[in-house]
């Protein structure tokens, strides 16, 4: 299992690269300004949307020799090295129509890779609570990847004084390097189980019972909060740390701290929800985020030991945002298993990808036209009005507050329970096995 949730370790990796490192490399070194990398990551996430759900539709309806899920894993591989190699590495005549088709190949290939290894992982068990297990040790790779690609600036700013391009450059290395090995080890690990054959669901029948399934409106509209808020504080977190707080030097200790936080409460997230309900779950990491950003309004500028503290903090409860939504997601699709008599993991997981990304290049867009909006321009550096840097303060705590609130109220009372979701996986068992005789 562990060589099997290996390709996970680097998606942190293009978070940090794509919402920590090129809003601002593109921003301020290539001088598109942000209202324009703002806009050009929400296009970007046009492009995506579309390409989500057709690779989710793809994996499920067209089983190969090879399996379902693992073809489109492998050709992921060469279209996210291409990617990532060309918009972390960018020419000096670089633009915005540059920075816009790298960007969409890199989101395009970042589908393909998610869907097929996340479809394949929900699969691999029709458990409530080992679903969680799974998910939780996927999400234990991708922030144990975060750690190590945050440590690559981190160490450069110790041993030297990297320029902002060498310390993404190093992290395009990095990836290069690991995307192609964690296949290749995932792969030899896991066989991807077989599955019957399914009945055929037209178009229409397939919308209708999508657009009526509450508990996926539901969990989709709670997991876009969520990862708003996350990548809106990633998307934001090179301006704060540099100029409210005063620590250019220490971007990347205070951006291994943020990971390091959420990693060290993931077994507490799992615990909760093996202990109660999923949901329930959510709720208390939700209460958590509600909570621990206040310290970043009384954070003092240039005490790199109370920041790294506040960090470690602030990111307890990234884990539990990242990992609950995808297991409960398992558990709707057997709702939808149990309607429908098809296995669409694929399709649903897209679904779910599609409200994180839309959210999160909404996340950068919304950012960084209220950073232009209340007069902080990253170009001007420290001659930015003391006003403005307070207000950047203000920003990365108080919308992510907002949004938290309104995922307590959507997880009130949500439906699928660990009763119900066994009930439903007794039911579909029982009918797999009449059909099997």
């Amino acid at each position: 299992m562990a060589g099997f949730a290996l390709p996970a370790l680097p998606l942190n990796s293009l978070v940090v690269i794509v919402f920590v490192f090129l809003p601002p490399l593109y921003a301020d070194h290539q001088g598109l300004g942000t209202a324009a990398v703002g806009g050009i990551f929400l296009i970007a996430k046009l492009f995506d949307i579309i390409a989500a759900p057709i690779w989710g539709t793809v994996m499920d309806n067209y089983k190969t020799p090879w399996g379902r899920r693992r073809p489109w894993l492998v050709l992921a591989v060469p279209i996210l090295m291409t990617s990532v190699y060309m918009v972390s590495n960018p020419p000096e005549s670089a633009g915005t129509l540059y920075l816009l088709i790298w960007l969409t190949t890199l989101y395009i290939g970042w589908d393909a890779w998610t869907i097929s290894h996340t479809s394949w992982a929900l699969e691999l068990s029709g458990d409530y609570d080992r679903r969680s297990r799974i998910t939780g040790l996927l999400q234990f790779m991708v922030m144990l990847g975060g750690i190590l690609v945050s440590t690559i600036p981190a160490v450069m700013e110790r041993l030297s004084s990297p320029s902002y391009e060498e310390k993404v450059s190093s992290i395009a290395l990095w990836m290069l390097a690991v995307l192609p090995l964690s296949v290749l080890i995932c792969l030899f690990s896991v066989r991807e189980h077989d599955v019957p054959p399914q009945p055929h669901l037209g178009f229409r029948r397939g919308i209708s019972v999508l657009i009526h399934n509450m508990a996926l409106v539901r969990l989709l509209v709670a997991n876009a909060l969520l990862t708003f808020s996350t990548y809106f504080v990633q998307g934001l977190f090179v301006f704060f740390v540099t100029y409210t707080l005063g620590l250019e030097n220490w971007v990347g200790l205070l951006l291994t701290c943020l990971i390091v936080g959420g990693l060290l409460c993931l077994p507490a997230w799992i615990r909760l929800s093996e202990r109660w309900n999923k949901h329930r779950a959510v709720q208390a990491a939700v209460v958590v985020g509600l909570v621990t950003p206040v310290l970043l309004l009384v954070l003092p500028p240039g005490n790199v030991a109370l920041a790294a503290v506040a960090f470690l903090i602030v990111g307890a409860n990234t884990s539990a945002n990242e990992f609950l939504p995808r297991t409960m997601m398992a558990d709707i699709c057997d709702a939808d298993q149990l309607e429908t008599g098809s296995r669409r993991m694929g399709l649903y997981y897209s679904l779910l990808q599609i409200s994180s990304k839309v959210t999160g290049g909404l996340g950068i867009f919304i950012g960084f036209s209220f950073l232009a909006y209340f007069g902080f321009d990253p170009s001007l550096g420290n001659a930015n009005s003391e006003e403005a840097v307070e207000r950047l303060r203000l920003l990365i705590v108080i919308l992510p507050v907002i949004a938290y609130c309104i995922v307590i109220g959507l997880m009130w009372k949500y439906p699928i329970t660990r009763e119900r979701q066994r009930e439903m996986r007794g039911i579909i068992t029982a009918r797999e096995h009449e059909r099997s005789i």
